[in-house]
């Protein structure tokens, strides 16, 4: 008798977009856990929902949990291969990673959107600058409004083609531009760090950090300039305050484990290895420093499996065949290591 009243007590269940509208608050408020839960909530009741798929890309993102951010934004891609939105931001997963090459042709068919906005030809001209094609660089952005990121890209570009008078009056203008002044002298120690001007970068990073103690990167930003330096005490500092600051920051983990290899740091360096290699599969050097870690640590069966992915992912680097080749001789794979020292000296005498 008391069952129809307990039914009209009960709530009814939410449709997939009231959780879908739920999970959007989350990731509004950064709560980035519930949103994940919410998000897949709706795919498990409606798998092609495009939404759902491109808001949990943006969860992943934000999570530095990349390639689960680029499968989301690659399945909604699927099912709407003209949303601007989802090239843009796959192509901005493929940046966080420095995969140029892969970024460039989704910012390029974002950029053919009559609604694209300045910030993706801003985005596609800085794959153009790091996949050689300086020149055009250097001509979209000379058309774009003078934004601080513009002005720091064009005065990389002035000085990949020996315009140096033009890149310093671009950094003078960098320098008073909308950026805060520690935000200008964080993009103009980025800017000499890319052109090699390790000492200049170091010099920038410092003044970013002395304007604003709490700007994000900075940590990270000299350490790698300080590996650059060859200062490997100061530059484990740095990396381990970025870390400190965001603990799944695969470039700061990648970084740090390559100095704990090459200081003989073995055992130490597997831990920010692993989370690395877990943030950026399919990056080349968390797989071979791993490949070599567990090589010195007498753990050769352990070892070759890195190395031989980090051989698929970039052939074009001897040191892995090295390393790759002491792995067979420890294992007795006599063949395999006359091979892959073969290409080790074939890539040798190419440099």
């Amino acid at each position: 008798m008391l069952w129809p009243v307990l039914a009209l007590l009960l709530p009814a269940a939410e449709s997939p977009e009231q959780v879908f509208q739920r999970a959007a608050q989350a990731l509004t408020a950064g709560n980035l856990e519930a949103a994940e839960r919410g998000f897949r909530q709706v795919l498990d009741a409606q798998p092609k929902h495009v939404g759902a798929l491109g808001n949990l890309g943006v969860v992943y993102s934000r999570m530095e949990r990349l390639e689960e951010a680029a499968g989301a934004y690659q399945q909604a891609l699927r099912l709407d291969p003209d949303d601007s939105g989802l090239l843009l931001n796959l192509g901005l997963v493929f940046l966080k990673q420095e995969d140029y090459a892969a970024a460039k042709p989704l910012l390029a068919r974002a950029d053919s959107s009559k609604l694209a906005p300045a910030r993706t030809k801003e985005l596609l001209a800085a794959c153009r600058l790091h996949t050689g094609e300086t020149g055009a660089a250097v001509a979209a952005l000379e058309k774009l409004p003078r934004s601080p990121g513009v002005l720091y890209l064009l005065g990389i570009g002035y000085l990949r083609t020996g315009r140096k008078p033009e890149a310093q009056r671009v950094f003078e203008e960098l320098l008073t531009s909308s950026a805060s002044p520690a935000q200008a002298q964080f993009l103009l120690g980025k800017a000499y760090y890319d052109t090699a001007d390790f000492d200049g970068a170091g010099e920038a990073f410092r003044k970013a950090r002395e304007l604003d103690p709490r700007l994000p990167g900075v940590a990270l930003e000299l350490g790698k300039t300080y590996l650059s330096l060859r200062d490997q005490q100061a530059a484990e500092r740095e990396l381990r305050a970025a870390l400190a600051e965001q603990p799944n920051l695969p470039e700061a983990s990648h970084y740090l484990g390559a100095l704990l290899v090459q200081t003989g740091r073995e055992a130490e360096a597997i831990r920010p290895l692993e989370q690395a290699r877990a943030g950026r599969p399919r990056s080349w050097g968390a797989w071979y420093y791993l490949g070599r870690a567990r090589l010195q640590l007498g753990e050769a069966a352990a070892a070759a499996p890195f190395l031989e992915r980090a051989a698929e992912l970039d052939p074009e680097q001897g040191a892995v065949f090295y390393q790759l080749g002491r792995a067979y001789l420890a294992l007795g794979r006599k063949p395999d290591a006359e091979r892959a020292m073969a290409r080790f000296e074939q890539l040798r005498r190419k440099q």
